[in-house]
């Protein structure tokens, strides 16, 4: 009987003792925090109205590993025409994208210009009625000195949302 005892307070105890809380851990944003993302995206020739591949593509944006707070990747395709990949400069307090002849390391001894670019927040609303960032991005590539436009919205990740 006096085991079960023992045992009954060993276990109150350490139970005691287990239930130590901690608090939330801050969540931390990468230095260019709601310009970086992936974006649901449409590439048009520079009218505006013909799309110039078709299909949806990934644009993405994200930070430089030494996490600048006016610079970051700007990706778009692989092997497209359209295809773009170079560090381009960012403005984080207008929410804007610009550089000038940019190294495309997605095409090889090319270049691209950002003429115009920018993320709106929450001024997209996608096919189900969510509302999400959305990009602009307006740029001319060396590949064959046309300019095209990319438009679209930050992804949910919830592809029943998209």
């Amino acid at each position: 009987m006096k085991n079960i005892r023992y045992i009954l307070l060993a276990l109150i105890v350490s139970v005691l003792y287990s239930c130590e809380t901690y608090s939330d851990q801050e969540q931390e944003h990468t230095a260019i925090g709601k310009m970086s993302g992936e974006w649901l995206s449409n590439v048009y020739e520079d009218d505006d109205s013909t799309l110039a591949v078709n299909g949806l593509f990934a644009l993405r944006t994200y930070n430089t590993t030494s996490n600048d707070v006016n610079k970051a990747w700007m990706k778009l395709g692989s092997t497209q025409i359209v295809a773009l990949l170079g560090k381009v400069d960012v403005d984080v307090a207008q929410r804007t994208f610009s550089g000038t002849t940019i190294a495309n390391e997605a095409k090889a001894g090319n270049t691209f210009t950002i003429l115009e670019a920018k993320v709106m927040l929450d001024a997209a609303t996608t096919e189900t009625g969510i509302k999400a960032d959305s990009i602009y991005v307006r740029y001319t590539t060396s590949v064959n000195n046309k300019t095209y436009i990319v438009r679209g919205h930050r992804t949910t990740q919830w592809t029943q949302f998209e």
